[in-house]
Formats: C-alpha cells, sequence, structure tokens
C-alpha cells in the first residue's frame, strides 16, 4: 500500500486520500478534546481540581477516568433505573474517596524514596494484553497508536499511570509484609531489630546525648552499651503484624512506620523516638522472607490501620458535591 502511494504521490486522486486521512485524524483527536471538556466533573468548572490532598491537585480528568471504571463494575452487579441513579452517587463518593487515599499512598511513597526504575515499567507494560499482537510486544503499535489514543481518550498519560500503580504496589508491599508475586500464606516479610533503649528519667540531656551516639555510631553500640548504660537487645523476626514487641508495643503509627521502613541504605533511625521517660534508637539487622503464614492472617491490617491514621491528619480540601 505504501509502496503505491509512493508511486502515484502526484496523483491528484491520492493527495485528495491523503488529504481525507489527515481530517479524519484531526477530527478524531480533536473530537476526543471536545468530548473530555464538556464531560467536566458536575457541578465543577473545566478544569478545577475535585480535590487537593496536602497541596497535591487530583484533577477532574483523573476523577472521571476512576469514576467509569467504577461505575462500569458496579453496574455489572447492580440492575435497575433507580439502582442506576443511585449507583452514580455511591460512585463518585467511592471514587472521591479512593482518589484522596491514592494520593496519600503516593505522597508516602514519594517520602520513602520508592522509586520505580524504566526497567520494572517497561517490563509492566509489555505484560499489557492490548498491545500483544501475534504472541509479541508491539512497540510501534504501543508508541504511535496505543500511547497517543490513551491521552486523548482519558486525558491522562499511561506510562505515569502505571508508575504511580507501580508505586503504591510497592508501598503496599513493605506495610504489608510481602512479596507480591506470592500469595501471603507463602511469604511474609520478616524483620530483625537491634533495639538501644536509654532511660531519660534522671537526666534527659545524657539520654538524648547518648541516643545522638548510638544513631552516629551504628557499628558501636555494644561499646556504647557498656558506656552509657543502655539496654541492646535483639528483636526479631518479626512481622509487621508483630510490631507491638518493638518499642514495647508503646510506639504510634508513625513511629512504626520509620521502622519498618528501614533498609540497607539507611538500616538506623535518623533520629531517636521518645515514648515516656524512655528514648529507642532502632537498628535494622536483617530483612527476609518466610514461608510461615502471618499468625493473625491479616498481612494488610497495619495498612489499613495506618491509612485511616493519615486520612484523618491529612489536609484534604474537596470542592465536589457529594451526599
Amino acid at each position: 500500500m505504501l509502496d503505491i502511494l509512493r508511486k502515484h504521490a502526484s496523483s491528484w486522486m491520492i493527495k485528495v486520500i491523503l488529504g481525507a486521512i489527515i481530517i479524519s485524524f484531526a477530527f478524531f483527536f480533536g473530537y476526543n478534546r471536545m468530548t473530555r471538556a464538556k464531560r467536566s466533573v458536575q457541578g465543577l468548572a473545566p478544569g478545577q481540581p475535585v480535590a487537593t490532598v496536602n497541596g497535591v491537585e487530583i484533577s477532574d480528568t483523573e476523577f472521571r477516568f476512576f469514576y467509569d471504571r467504577n461505575l462500569d463494575r458496579l453496574k455489572e452487579t447492580i440492575k435497575g433505573d433507580q439502582a442506576a441513579l443511585n449507583l452514580q452517587k455511591f460512585a463518585t463518593n467511592m471514587t472521591l474517596q479512593q482518589l484522596i487515599r491514592r494520593q496519600i499512598m503516593l505522597q508516602t511513597a514519594q517520602s520513602a524514596g520508592i522509586k520505580i526504575t524504566d526497567e520494572e515499567l517497561a517490563s509492566t507494560i509489555k505484560k499489557n494484553p492490548e498491545l500483544i499482537h501475534q504472541g509479541e510486544f508491539d512497540p510501534i503499535f504501543y508508541k504511535h497508536q496505543y500511547l497517543p489514543y490513551f491521552e486523548n481518550r482519558f486525558g491522562i498519560n499511561y506510562e505515569e499511570l502505571i508508575r504511580q500503580e507501580l508505586s503504591i504496589a510497592a508501598l503496599e508491599s513493605v506495610f504489608a509484609g510481602i512479596d507480591p508475586a506470592k500469595t501471603p500464606e507463602e511469604n511474609a516479610m520478616l524483620f530483625t531489630f537491634e533495639v538501644a533503649t536509654i532511660s531519660g528519667a534522671e537526666d534527659p540531656e545524657d539520654a538524648a546525648s547518648a541516643a545522638d551516639s548510638f544513631i552516629s555510631q551504628p557499628n558501636d553500640w555494644k561499646a556504647l552499651s557498656q558506656r552509657t548504660k543502655a539496654e541492646v537487645k535483639t528483636v526479631g523476626p518479626v512481622t509487621i503484624a508483630e510490631r507491638s514487641r518493638i518499642l514495647s508495643g508503646r510506639g504510634t503509627f508513625a513511629d512504626y512506620e520509620k521502622i519498618f521502613a528501614l533498609g540497607q541504605e539507611r538500616p538506623v533511625l535518623e533520629k531517636p523516638i521518645a515514648v515516656g521517660d524512655q528514648i529507642f534508637v532502632v537498628k535494622l539487622l536483617k530483612k527476609e522472607t518466610s514461608q510461615v503464614k502471618p499468625k493473625n492472617g491479616r498481612t494488610g491490617g497495619f495498612l489499613d490501620d495506618w491509612m485511616r491514621e493519615q486520612m484523618k491528619t491529612a489536609k484534604i480540601i474537596t470542592h465536589l458535591e457529594t451526599e
């Protein structure tokens, strides 16, 4: 076909055909843009965000994308005209809460240093069945057709969307203590910590100074414990669900969040944790997987509890009317 077009490029008929193709593409993409503008979220001006979470906006296009998906799934299970009306209200509320939670998790993943490499992104994209032609990933179709179609159809950058989903999945795997490639029954994450407990009852300034020494000298804890009379003990292996074994069970959600975010690059807490008249410094010794099923059977329990706390403290402003 291309050979024919090249051979007869000077023909007026070919020029008419090419012109029609160009007009069709311009109309298609232009129409999609106009359609998106008209389909702004009810009650909001076009382009107005539906909410802000800690100063970060949730766009109306992002809301529409998730709202349409949620509404389609709900319609599959509930039938009837009146039910459809109620579904729209329910889908609106559900989508707004979903996106607020999603934005909090993205912000947490960023602050925790979770980064999705280009290789991880490419590997995930290549598994999309819509991009598989004749048994193989089609890079030309993906780059020149799928990407522009997705952005014009939904107003969202496909690669950024996938990168965000991978960041959330990585964060969930850390908090849930599981390897996402395996089931919770097969694989629970185990942590082993070394915890230095310093009493500040007699001299708070000396206790604070001792805590700073443990942080700055992570390899000399044995000598430091003798010099400062701090108690140093190993805790673990423990799962996140067994976090009460750390800090004598007196830590806050924020405290445990910092502890379980420790890794090879940053194995020691940057700041000590003060609970009552005691000061704790925590160092990660080992992080490994286990074939033992968590005792409480809820690998995601800590994440759920933590999310409820984050929802209470986050600065959330909604511009969308909900019932």
